[in-house]
Order: C-alpha cells, then structure tokens, then sequence
C-alpha cells in the first residue's frame, strides 16, 4: 500500500544525531528515523469503515473551530498564558482537517496528537485553516491577543512576567519518547474520545478535538502618517 507524503517528513541535524523535527524524538541512525516516519504516515490515514466528510461540511467545521479558538484569545495581559479549547468532533472529520499531520496515536487510548510550532507551524495552520487571522483577536485601543508560535530555544525572551509565571518547563525536548504536553511555543491538536459512566450503569461517550496552546497580547502600532 503506497502512504500519502507527509509535509512533516523528519530530518537528521547531524552526522551522529537524527531527530524528527516534530515530536524531537531521537534516534542513532538514518533508518531509526526513517522506521518512525513510515509509523507516522500510517497515522494519518482513515481507518477502516470510518465515513469520509465532504469539503463543504469540513470547511463550515474549520470555521467554527477558528470561532471557538477566538474566545479563548481574551483582552488584557494578565489573562495571557495556556489556554485549552475543546469542541466536539468525529474522528473522520479530525481526519479530513489534520491528514498528512498528525504525528501521535495510541491504539490503547485511540487518541490522535499533532505538533505545530515555529513559523513553519504558523503556516501550515494557515493552510489547514484556509485563513490566516485564526490565530490572532484585535480589541479596543490597538490591542490583540495572539497565539504564541515561537522556537523553544528563545521562548523565555518572548514570555512576559505574568506569563512566565504559569510558563513553566520551557525547554527543549530530548527524551526519546514523545511530548505528552503543549510546550511554550506549541500549538498541540489532541482527539480522543470521553466517557462518562453514570451511578446506574449507563454509558455516555463523544468524540472532541482539543487545542492546547499559549497566548500573548500586544499593542498594534498606528502609523500617524
């Protein structure tokens, strides 16, 4: 069976250290990257028996998605810092939003993560939004609040002091196991199903796509000219 191409595909950064540029696992050769790649791609494809969405009901649900990001953007910068939003959604329409993107999936649990960071992330998040003021909430007095895509390396210069105050564990990742967390920078897409069991028995279950990420806010500059 012949994988769809990811735009995520891992690259070594040196001789003796090859690490997916993803999830920042690493590993002691060219091939150990290439077996986790190959994973990776069987990700992102639909499993069996899964209905597949239209585009017209996919693009409506991006809208909506951007619609529920937008309230977790508030005003002032005490209100900066982790954020999470969580909407409801099917696990074939998560698929036909994030495909060829999604880098994490845990048979045992069924839950699906995808990792964005850096301008590159920006853009990819564009793309799969079809917008780019996804990510960005304009107020009063020339402020807005804003996503935070950034390089780990130098989150700490971004930070403020209030956001630094609940910004903790900035660093870069070298463990050879996945992030399970959103780090100061990330944009991280989580689904996975809920389940609640009532006192009687009964069993409810839905389906949610998460967006953990972090805010900043700045002031916009007028030209007077």
């Amino acid at each position: 069976m012949a994988f769809p191409s990811s735009p995520n595909t891992p690259s070594p950064t040196n001789a003796s250290e090859y690490k997916c540029n993803v999830c920042q696992k690493l590993f002691k050769s060219n091939a150990g990257l290439a077996r986790h790649n190959t994973i990776i791609r069987k990700y992102n494809i639909l499993r069996k028996g899964l209905p597949v969405v239209p585009k017209n009901i996919t693009k409506l649900f991006k809208n909506d998605l951007i619609y529920f990001i937008h309230r977790r953007l508030p005003n002032g910068l005490k209100n900066s810092g982790k954020k999470i939003v969580s909407v409801p959604c099917s696990e074939s329409q998560f698929h036909a939003i994030f495909k060829n993107h999604i880098h994490y999936y845990s048979k045992k649990s069924g839950v699906y993560k995808c990792w964005f960071r850096e301008k590159e992330g920006g853009k990819k998040l564009n793309k799969i939004f079809e917008r780019t003021d996804w990510r960005t909430k304009n107020y009063d007095q020339n402020q807005k609040t804003y996503v935070v895509l950034t390089d780990n390396h130098n989150s700490s210069r971004e930070l403020n002091p209030l956001a630094l105050a609940t910004a903790k564990n900035i660093t870069i990742i070298k463990s050879k196991k996945s992030p399970t967390k959103c780090q100061y920078g990330d944009v991280m897409v989580e689904w996975k199903y809920r389940r609640d069991k009532e006192a009687n028995g009964n069993i409810c279950t839905a389906e949610f796509v998460y967006f953990h990420f972090y805010t900043k806010q700045a002031h916009i500059l007028v030209s007077n000219s």
